[in-house]
């Protein structure tokens, strides 16, 4: 129920700031609003409550999700056959020029961007930055600083410069060495300034950093750049540099010990092991995470004993690891966060409002990106969510405090800002584009090519709803 009522005020709330904008901008240039109901009221299962005196009936729909506004003399989801006269009838949609016309679309877009940059400069200037404790966790046996520095140690310093956040020690690594021509040669040595928390004492060191070259991703190179990563071009293929000391922080999530595939022809396969299990205990050892499974398996080779859940059933089978693995592969969506690793960083007003509008900017970057991913193969449909994926979302963050949970209704009002701009039929970038057409060729579309165009588009959407609910319940299962 919990999750439910996160969900609720989440979506209900980004979809009925919405229709709210295009009810404000159809007001503002004369446009009546037949119905404006908080709230869906399919099949006519909604209450009215009343009716204004410009003639907008007002209700509460049965359907808690987002809301509803006929614009008068629009052709929309509702599919009404707008009146013949309505091009006359200087109430109605159809009676305006372009400009307004576009306005009067756009506004729902424009109000779900606005919403995000005001939740998210309320989370930028009331909590601040989200970061992570300057405490080691784990440090790479080849690494740098593997001898030196320990789990449980606090770094305080690097060549002077004070360290309050994991985020200051990856930007003063950075900006110590790296350049836009870095070579491995060029990396010089750091002073680094620690606190072994053990015994509150602290220690100097000299490290030698090492250049760290990875293929080019843009989901990470768009976190590493403000801490003063680079990206260029060697060998004929785009990589991302920055400067690393091997060092691990403490982690702000982990995944669930949830099985997403059975590689064929594994030991898990021939165990017997279904996809969709969640192990509960190797050789009665307890597993949380999906490191301890990795952690117990490195490098067995004995058989080992195996207990699963698997719709509801626990079994328990004898499995041969080969090179410490069984043939298992994690869900990405089974991921819990652990809010005690995570802090937030203050920021100046200026900061909060730079960083506010740069958010949603951030938000689309990353859409599409995913949507470049998915058209060119690179990614397949896993990864699309819905209601029912944003239902869990919206319980987690709820779950987690108001500012996961605000930054999480920010990020999907942005996301339905940038869905709707998109010019399919029968979303608001679909009517703007007829729109355009009309006002560039100044010849009105016929009322049943729209009507046609829009049924056509109810169905598409329609059948990609249903895609994504039944990608939503197969993850879920």
């Amino acid at each position: 129920m919990y999750t439910f009522l996160a969900f609720i005020s989440i979506f209900g709330g980004v979809v009925f700031i919405h229709e709210l904008g295009h009810f404000l901008a159809a007001r503002s240039v004369g446009v009546k609003v037949d119905r404006f109901y908080v709230g869906f009221d399919f099949f006519g299962l909604g209450l009215r409550l009343f009716t204004d005196s410009k003639g907008t009936e007002y209700g509460l729909g049965l359907f808690p999700f987002g809301g509803y506004c006929k614009i008068h003399g629009m052709v929309d989801e509702s599919l009404d056959l707008p009146d013949n006269n309505s091009s006359i009838d200087h109430t109605a949609f159809e009676s305006k020029n372009t400009i307004e016309k576009l306005w009067i679309l756009s506004a729902g877009v424009i109000m779900n961007f606005i919403l995000a940059i005001i939740l998210s400069f309320f989370i930028f200037s009331v909590y601040g930055k989200q970061d992570q404790l300057p405490i080691v966790h784990k440090v790479d046996i080849n690494g740098p600083s593997f001898g030196i520095l320990s789990s449980n140690y606090r770094i305080t310093g690097i060549n002077n410069n004070s360290v309050e956040h994991w985020s200051d020690i990856i930007r003063h690594l950075n900006s110590s060495n790296i350049n836009n021509e870095t070579k491995p040669e060029n990396i010089k040595p750091i002073n680094i300034e620690y606190l072994n928390i053990a015994n509150n004492q602290t220690s100097i060191a000299q490290i030698s950093p090492k250049l760290v070259e990875i293929d080019y991703y843009y989901p990470i190179y768009s976190q590493l750049k403000e801490l003063g990563a680079i990206d260029y071009v060697k060998n004929d293929k785009r990589v991302m540099a920055f400067v690393d000391i091997g060092i691990e922080p403490l982690p702000q999530a982990y995944l669930l010990p949830f099985i997403k595939e059975v590689i064929v022809e594994s030991p898990a396969e021939k165990a017997g092991i279904p996809s969709g299990s969640y192990i509960n205990k190797i050789n009665n050892i307890e597993i949380e995470s999906w490191d301890d499974i990795i952690n117990t398996l490195s490098n067995q080779t004995l058989e080992i004993m195996l207990e699963y859940e698997f719709d509801g059933e626990v079994n328990q089978v004898m499995v041969k690891p080969q090179d410490g693995k069984i043939g298992i592969k994690p869900s990405i969506n089974k991921v819990n966060i652990i809010p005690e690793n995570i802090i937030f960083k203050n920021m100046k007003l200026s900061e909060s409002i730079g960083a506010a509008f740069n958010k949603p900017i951030s938000d689309l970057s990353l859409q599409l990106w995913g949507f470049g991913q998915i058209i060119n193969g690179s990614m397949g449909f896993d990864g699309l969510g819905g209601p029912v994926k944003i239902t869990q979302e919206a319980g987690k963050a709820a779950k987690y405090g108001i500012p996961y949970f605000l930054a999480f209704m920010a990020t999907i009002s942005t996301i339905l800002g940038f869905m709707n701009i998109l010019p399919i039929p029968g979303l608001d970038g679909g009517h703007a584009l007829m729109t355009i057409i009309e006002g560039v060729s100044r010849r009105k579309i016929p009322i049943n090519v729209k009507m046609a165009i829009q049924s056509v588009a109810v169905f598409f959407l329609l059948g990609l709803t249903v895609l994504i609910l039944f990608n939503d319940i197969r993850n879920l299962l």
